[in-house]
């Protein structure tokens, strides 16, 4: 008789992801366990007859559960499908050989190149790939699922990202349509994305002005280089990839104390040149494996059926927060990243560098706890400056009333905020603005869904001496050397604020610029690494 355990540790490792999945797919929590219980049937049953993975589980429960949706698409089931989902399934094309919504799926899975790559590569490989890039599991719990060491996880994971460019850049020359040009011009793609060189091709920007598919191409396999935490769910999944990979990273906490690594930033990324041409529009194209607009909202409805989230899970239409974080968890030391800034430094009027906290490099006070108009001691004021956006660098913030908002920066003492050490806490302090003095308040924040993001907004408030719903630390970004930090509001689990940050309301680039005058400053998440959603520090 065969035992159960292979089965019941099968389940417990992945039902968390299949749950999600399925939740994007349906109208509510009792349909998609139905769906995700059924996902598992149908894989257990392709198992015993020999088919099934050996390895990679997790995308091919996945790809089940969408497989199973398009099925019950076709059935009186479809009643309790997502209206997402359906329409999605509307626009699959039809061909003559799909009899139903699943062999329609599984033509279009025939004709993703992502997806052809991913599956042609070993299962160690899918599996290290996925769990690195997609779901961002540590090292220590990667390890086991492949029988090896963690210290053996990154070297694997390299090959791997390395294997899935060649394997796309094969499956993109066999499929070329452009006969032997561009499959000559494929490999050149290649040597571009990995900026073997740092002049590009004449010839081939030539084919890529003529070539829609060649440029295409070259979008997709730089998402695979630069964004593989959102292209690969993009591109195996084929729908919903951006709203599931909010809600697991919602269950997760958001990894690193909120989201300090964006999914899709692969740690060997090397980026392209920062000039013109298909190039650069590639590099800033926007997510566009996965369709940014309108996935939030989606996604945090997702989230908030997962887990018991502080506010539920947030999302964005489909891609959401990666943020859509919100699992309540305490922030990961990342080894190799800067530690938080801790407001206890020697003085200096130079203004912080890159990778420096912004304590290390603050002036020296002049003034001895200098009270709050309302009598709240803070203590002495470590440095004060301005906090100009990291993402539209002319434009700083300021008190709007009782609102928190941006404007161009001007040097005016209502741009000048002050800093302390909060005394239970030396890497956290008040931001209290040197005109009025009150400070940035998120007490009484409640979670909203605005456009594209979930937030909580802020106001101005008479600073307390407790610091609840008042505290922000200074945690320097790693990625870009611009010396932004992410100015990140307290950890508590449960707060509507946990695991946020200071960001504009309109952080995505994508969508129309921000406004002019009074744009809105809220807490979110960092969605994406967006240089909207970080901020300089200019010394005073």
């Amino acid at each position: 008789m065969e035992s159960d355990a292979p089965v019941d540790e099968l389940y417990r490792r992945h039902r968390s992801a299949v749950l999600a999945y399925a939740l994007a797919c349906c109208r509510d929590r009792y349909t998609a366990e139905d769906l995700a219980s059924e996902a598992f049937a149908r894989t257990l049953q392709a198992v015993r007859s020999g088919g099934g993975p050996q390895a990679a589980w997790r995308p091919y429960l996945l790809t089940i559960v969408r497989r199973t949706a398009a099925d019950w698409a076709g059935s009186a089931r479809r009643t309790e499908l997502s209206p997402d989902f359906e329409q999605w399934l509307a626009n699959v094309p039809d061909t003559p050989e799909a009899d139903s919504g699943e062999e329609r799926i599984l033509r279009l899975e025939e004709n993703s190149l992502v997806l052809r790559a991913f599956r042609s590569l070993p299962e160690r490989w899918q599996t290290v790939l996925w769990h690195t890039a997609v779901e961002e599991e540590p090292a220590t719990k990667i390890g086991p699922l492949l029988g090896i060491g963690a210290s053996g996880v990154g070297s694997l994971a390299s090959r791997a990202r390395e294997g899935l460019r060649e394997a796309y850049l094969t499956a993109y020359g066999e499929t070329a349509s452009g006969a032997d040009e561009c499959r000559r011009y494929s490999s050149l793609l290649g040597a571009a994305v990995r900026r073997t060189g740092r002049r590009t091709n004449k010839d081939l920007d030539r084919h890529l002005a003529e070539c829609e598919r060649c440029r295409g191409a070259l979008i997709e396999l730089t998402d695979l280089n630069e964004r593989l935490g959102s292209a690969l769910p993009a591109g195996v999944l084929l729908w919903g990839g951006s709203a599931y990979l909010a809600a697991r990273l919602a269950e997760a906490g958001a990894g690193a104390g909120g989201m300090a690594i964006a999914p899709g930033a692969p740690h060997d990324a090397v980026p392209l040149d920062g000039g013109a041409g298909w190039w650069a529009r590639a590099k800033d194209a926007p997510m566009s494996s996965g369709a940014v607009a309108g996935s939030v909202v989606a996604a945090i409805g997702i989230a908030v059926l997962v887990a018991p989230m502080p506010f539920g899970d947030g999302g964005k239409g489909s891609k959401s927060a990666p943020h859509a974080q919100v699992a309540a968890r305490p922030p990961v030391t990342v080894s190799g990243h800067p530690p938080p800034v801790t407001l206890t430094a020697t003085p200096s009027r130079t203004a912080p560098q890159a990778g420096q906290s912004a304590a290390a490099s603050a002036p020296a006070s002049s003034e001895s706890a200098r009270p709050s108009p309302t009598g709240a001691d803070l203590g002495a004021v470590k440095w004060s400056g301005s906090l100009r956006n990291a993402g539209v660098t002319a434009m700083c913030i300021e008190p709007g009333g009782t609102s928190v908002v941006q404007n161009t920066c001007d040097d005016g003492k209502d741009q000048v905020w002050e800093t302390f050490s909060f005394k239970e806490n030396k890497d956290y302090t008040w931001l209290r603005n040197a005109a009025t003095g009150e400070c940035i308040d998120y007490r009484g924040g409640t979670q909203e869904v605005s456009d594209n993001a979930a937030n909580v907004r802020i106001r101005m408030g008479l600073c307390r001496e407790a610091g609840d719903g008042q505290l922000f630390r200074f945690d320097p970004w790693w990625g870009e050397s611009d010396g932004s930090y992410l100015v990140r509001a307290e950890l508590e689990d449960g707060k509507p604020w946990n695991q946020m940050q200071l960001g504009m309301l309109d952080w995505y680039e994508g969508n129309d610029p921000p406004p002019e005058k009074d744009a809105p400053v809220v807490l979110t998440y960092n969605y994406y690494n967006a240089p909207r959603l970080r901020y300089r520090v200019d010394v005073k």
